[in-house]
């Protein structure tokens, strides 16, 4: 059996058949144009499939740092007069649920974007003072104590939004007593700062 193609301009003769090379060509081209959009397309959703693996990877990681966010620092001695913008070190840290409070340095670091409540006290004894909630370096809330005759007590409690690697923390003025002794009680800690998150944003 002879194979016979005879070529005219855009037509092949193939057998006794007519071809046209032409059209021939262009339905190859939309062929192979329909197989490179779903090639394509393939490509764009496997990339898609990546990045929301990455953000679920991420998001999973923001929520166990910020699970269970909670802690309560407390003074057990006096500091005395401190001067004005001097940061309180807490001595004792009896809560510290996510390890977001810094205790060599006095400091809270929020682990994640979110709404958190705060707590600030102190308690003096004929001598005043005063402590100031700082939140990036500037004062959210303050609280006083000491300004009348014997022993007394101030604080506040209030709610602040933070982004993840905001500082929060209190700095004093004046006199910072830690403990006052009690009978029957013993020494009452009246100077401390606590601190939880309500809900991560």
């Amino acid at each position: 059996m002879q194979f016979k193609m005879f070529h005219w301009g855009t037509t092949l003769v193939i057998f006794g058949c007519l071809i046209n090379v032409s059209s021939l060509e262009e339905k190859i081209n939309i062929k192979c144009g329909e197989d490179y959009n779903i090639l394509k397309k393939l490509i764009e959703l496997e990339e898609e499939v990546k990045d929301l693996k990455t953000n679920l990877r991420e998001y999973s990681s923001a929520n166990e740092k910020c699970k269970n966010v909670a802690f309560r620092a407390q003074l057990t001695k006096s500091l005395g007069s401190v001067t004005l913008g001097q940061k309180i070190v807490y001595d004792s840290v009896e809560l510290n649920n996510g390890k977001a409070f810094h205790p060599f340095h006095g400091v809270f670091i929020a682990p994640c974007d979110g709404i958190y409540l705060f707590s600030i006290t102190i308690g003096n004894v004929d001598k005043p003072g005063a402590i100031h909630l700082k939140k990036n370096g500037e004062t959210i809330e303050y609280a006083w104590a000491g300004h009348n005759k014997g022993w007394d007590m101030g604080g506040v409690t209030t709610v602040a939004k933070l982004n993840a690697g905001d500082d929060v923390w209190v700095e004093g003025r004046g006199t910072v007593d830690g403990t006052k002794s009690q009978d029957g009680i013993g020494d009452l800690k009246h100077t401390g700062f606590a601190g939880a998150l309500i809900n991560a944003l």
